[in-house]
């Protein structure tokens, strides 16, 4: 059975520039005219405080603009 892309990185750690975790990511956006993802929606570890991050939260996810992301191999590295 072929796996698709979605399922492949579902459930992947999403890492800092630094090398921490963040978290795992839970889901993604895509722009509904072009088919792009347009940011990955990550759980945080439960040892970070949301409010200090640069980005939003939303359904208890953080959201996290896909220019952000800087590459994907074993886990999803961010820029920053």
């Amino acid at each position: 059975m072929p796996t698709t892309f979605g399922r492949e990185i579902l459930g992947m750690d999403v890492i800092d520039e630094s090398g921490d975790k963040l978290g795992n990511l839970a889901d993604f956006r895509l722009d509904s005219d072009s088919g792009e993802i347009v940011s990955l929606m990550v759980t945080i570890e439960l040892d970070i405080d949301p409010a200090l991050l640069p980005w939003p939260t939303v359904d208890g996810l953080i959201s996290v603009p896909v220019g952000e992301v800087s590459g994907v191999g074993s886990s999803i590295q961010l820029a920053r």
